[in-house]
């Protein structure tokens, strides 16, 4: 099981055994929750921001520096603390879930933004820095 970031536009590129995980507060309006015509899941995930963060970004930053943004401030404290060998086992459980149910060998996750990745102002910056403070290695996935 691999571990990436990526945003919503490259969903409809993501093959079937790369599920997304929804780390918006609300998902596009294009591309709902769940399963799509290819077979491809995407799901909220357990680094999805909480209540903290609601209204803290109306994505109109000027200028676009993340060290000085409220939201991924507070998103990222609110991800230290969070339990990570508790997460671990959620995403482990997961992975084994949706190989033994779509019949998968394996499945790699994707945490899921909005910006590209040439935006620094975005939780994926949070998403990959505290993935690493825990020792794993998380890229930016692309087709």
């Amino acid at each position: 099981m691999k571990l990436y970031t990526s945003y919503w536009a490259q969903v409809r590129n993501f093959p079937r055994n790369l599920v997304g995980l929804n780390t918006t507060i609300w998902p596009p309006r294009w591309r709902p929750l769940g399963k799509d015509k290819n077979n491809v899941f995407v799901i909220d995930s357990p680094l999805k921001p909480g209540l903290e963060c609601s209204g803290l970004c109306n994505g109109k930053c000027a200028p676009k520096h993340p060290e000085n943004c409220k939201f991924l401030k507070t998103y990222y404290e609110q991800l230290k603390h969070i339990d990570f060998n508790h997460f671990k086992y959620q995403l482990q459980k997961l992975h084994d879930d949706i190989c033994m149910g779509e019949n998968l060998k394996d499945v790699d996750f994707a945490f899921l933004v909005y910006e590209t990745p040439k935006n620094l102002c975005s939780e994926r910056i949070v998403i990959q820095k505290w993935l690493r403070e825990n020792g794993v290695e998380v890229k930016e996935w692309y087709k």
